[in-house]
């Protein structure tokens, strides 16, 4: 094997992390903190970022060290009703996921079918689509080739989404300006508060999915901790990607819809919003870009539910029995629920909202104690500075979550008035 293909070889798990991470949910979070706040929130990709690339590379170190995954750790060492809570939580969310995902990718693509036929195409039909293409990949293919796949949709999004943040590119001293952290006003309408967009970026890039999902990833392909130089390039690669794309999402809607006065609250808004500023091809290259932002978040949604049954019950991850096939059937179904039945899951996406809220700091709680126990540990053991971190970081989740319940008590309101 030539060097070249080593180095994309030992980059792939990092980049299958970029695939899940950036998906629509971080693209419509990004274009809204751009569209209402110019580049002024900048500085919240970087700080979530870092903190991503630290914890990516914490649970590596765990798995690397014990050779258990996180959801093993929890279950082995804390108490299996812990990590059955999680797997519960983590589901419940997947599910929502699943149908918003697909939801807003059919809107995205019927949207724009109507900037170049009459009609447009229905997004019934593209939900079909999205859901039957990526259940035939996840039939033919197992890990190996789930990574290829979406190294190909992060190349093709990056490109895309790097692409038409030079429609109208910022200058130097804007961008420097937004690394500085600061607290916009609150824009008009009750859900266009910089503190929950703030919340709803660093969840959609502090995800405990991609934690779990990287500690899994570490035990299969057999990293151990003489590996771990390997491993800190992998979580940077990845990390800085995630910074890049999520940047360059925000940096477009900043300099096209922020100086226009636009705002918006879907991303399925910004295409025709866009379409007069920057011109059909630019928004043809943009819409590429959530396609395969979309595309490369529901592959590994589809394979959270499986994953975690085969984490929690310690077996080989092959999603290829009959059983794993039928499960995936089920949920592809389910994904095209919302655009099929024109229903709208508000509480089970009230329940997720609840899970996200209550998941990120247990887990980050559960690992800062397991990589504390010297038994589990050794000579890699937290060190006083991993003590700081951690318990900053702890805090910070602590406070996005009560963001998050904050939230999900306004719509319970609203839902129940």
């Amino acid at each position: 094997m030539s060097k070249f293909k080593k180095l994309i070889a030992s980059i792939l798990p990092g980049i299958f992390l970029i695939g899940y991470n950036v998906g629509t949910g971080s693209v419509t979070s990004m274009s809204k903190a751009g569209a209402n706040f110019g580049l002024d929130l900048l500085w919240t990709i970087l700080i979530s970022c870092l903190i991503t690339y630290y914890l990516i590379v914490l649970f590596s170190k765990y798995t690397m060290v014990t050779g258990d995954t996180i959801i093993q750790g929890i279950k082995k060492y804390i108490h299996p009703s812990i990590a059955i809570i999680l797997i519960t939580a983590l589901s419940i969310i997947i599910l929502s996921a699943l149908m918003g995902l697909v939801g807003i990718l059919a809107d995205v693509l019927q949207v724009w079918s109507t900037s170049i036929l009459d009609l447009g195409i229905s997004s019934l039909f593209w939900a079909i689509s999205i859901a039957t293409s990526i259940y035939i990949l996840l039939w033919v293919g197992n890990y190996a080739f789930f990574e290829k796949v979406l190294a190909v949709f992060v190349a093709i999004m990056g490109t895309a989404f790097i692409a038409t943040m030079f429609i109208n590119f910022p200058s130097v001293e804007e961008l420097a300006r937004g690394l500085v952290p600061t607290l916009p006003e609150t824009a008009e309408g009750s859900d266009n508060s910089p503190l929950i967009i703030i919340a709803g970026m660093v969840g959609t890039t502090v995800s405990v999915f991609a934690f779990i999902i990287r500690s899994q990833i570490i035990k299969e392909i057999g990293w151990k901790i003489k590996d771990t130089k390997l491993q800190k390039r992998d979580a940077f690669i990845s990390a800085s990607m995630m910074f890049i794309i999520s940047a360059a999402v925000m940096i477009t809607a900043a300099s096209t819809l922020h100086v226009q006065g636009l705002t918006m609250n879907n991303v399925a808004e910004m295409v025709p919003l866009l379409e007069p500023i920057a011109g059909k091809a630019a928004l043809g290259v943009f819409v590429i870009g959530i396609v395969a932002a979309g595309l490369s978040s529901h592959l590994p949604n589809l394979l959270v539910i499986p994953w975690l049954i085969i984490d929690y019950k310690n077996e080989e991850r092959n999603t290829q029995t009959k059983k794993y096939r039928i499960i995936l059937f089920v949920l592809s179904v389910v994904s095209i629920f919302g655009v099929a039945f024109g229903f709208k899951p508000v509480f089970v996406l009230m329940l997720s909202q609840a899970c996200i809220a209550i998941i990120l700091p247990i887990t980050i709680a559960c690992i800062f104690y397991l990589t504390s126990k010297k038994a589990l540990m050794s000579s890699n053991v937290n060190r006083i500075y991993d003590f700081i971190i951690l318990s900053v970081i702890l805090v910070f989740s602590i406070y996005v979550s009560s963001l998050g319940i904050e939230g999900l008590i306004a719509d319970l309101a609203t839902f129940l008035v």
